[in-house]
């Protein structure tokens, strides 16, 4: 056993007054101080023993003796509803972040709709908070926490309504955010594969380029939206509509619709079709047609 404090040495003023000691008394001393040492010895030993014998299967393990009270228990887990404090009007080019960056944020309960150009793919300068409520991760009542990866921008972002929010579409924006989920990566390959979009979406939304090929994702349960042209449509019209118009697309059901971009006509004929009523137009400088 190792001793923790060590008596400190007097200093010498001087010459001891028991410098001519007998014989006797200092084999006294020799002797009361071997049986300090031996007594010391065996408590050593006793602790240790002890110590080996209740170590938990521990052995060879130091006991730590700095901390006589109990061992602190870990700490707990993070709250679920722990990230930065956010608005429902923050957007992502709020967060000043990276393409590839993730950022945790907290929508605070009683939000309200802000304006998100999207599905699943979602333009930077959409409410963050608002989208999430799209993607069904929080809601405007409870609000929550949720972990946003910020990404390169796209050519085009679709539209869908969902749990109470209706997403606009959009064109090339030069930044974008996705949810991290634990199923995102299916998710992303299924809006990339297919842009959703509403019955009232029109090819306008894409960048021109004549012969180049989109595919679009037409929700349930059509609604009715203008169109102009038969088999060749002008640019602006509903793609659905249009697909249900060319037989391409049942209006119950939705479905995939791919079109072809085409250059403008000099006119257009409107006829019916499919319970589908296009319209005539003139000269349009742009058109697609339903593959």
């Amino acid at each position: 056993m190792t001793t923790s404090h060590q008596s400190p040495e007097k200093p010498q003023s001087g010459e001891s007054p028991f410098r001519f000691e007998r014989p006797i008394i200092r084999g006294g001393v020799v002797l009361l101080l071997t049986a300090v040492v031996l007594g010391s010895a065996g408590c050593s030993k006793l602790r240790n023993d002890s110590n080996t014998a209740g170590g938990g299967g521990h052995a060879g393990t130091l006991a730590d003796n700095s901390n006589t009270g109990p061992s602190s228990p870990p700490a707990p887990p993070s709250s679920a509803g722990e990230g930065i404090p956010t608005t429902w009007e923050a957007s992502a080019i709020s967060l000043n972040g990276k393409d590839g960056e993730t950022l945790t944020l907290a929508c605070s309960p009683g939000g309200t709709a802000h304006s998100v150009w999207g599905s699943d793919i979602y333009t930077a300068d959409s409410s963050i908070c608002t989208a999430a409520v799209h993607s069904g991760l929080i809601t405007f009542q409870q609000g929550g926490s949720v972990t946003v990866e910020l990404r390169p921008g796209r050519p085009i972002y679709g539209a869908s309504e969902r749990n109470g929010v209706t997403t606009s579409d959009y064109g090339s924006y030069q930044h974008s955010f996705v949810f991290k989920t634990p199923n995102m990566e299916a998710v992303l390959r299924e809006a990339e594969d297919a842009t959703p979009v509403l019955w009232n979406t029109s090819a306008a939304v894409v960048s021109f380029e004549p012969g180049k090929t989109y595919t679009f994702k037409c929700p349930s349960g059509r609604t009715e939206s203008s169109v102009w042209g038969t088999d060749i449509y002008t640019l602006d019209s509903s793609i659905c509509n249009a697909a249900v118009h060319a037989g391409k697309l049942a209006p119950e059901s939705g479905g995939l619709v791919t079109i072809e971009l085409r250059p403008g006509e000099s006119s257009y004929k409107g006829t019916t079709r499919n319970g589908i009523k296009t319209n005539d137009y003139g000269k349009y400088g742009q058109s697609f047609v339903v593959k």
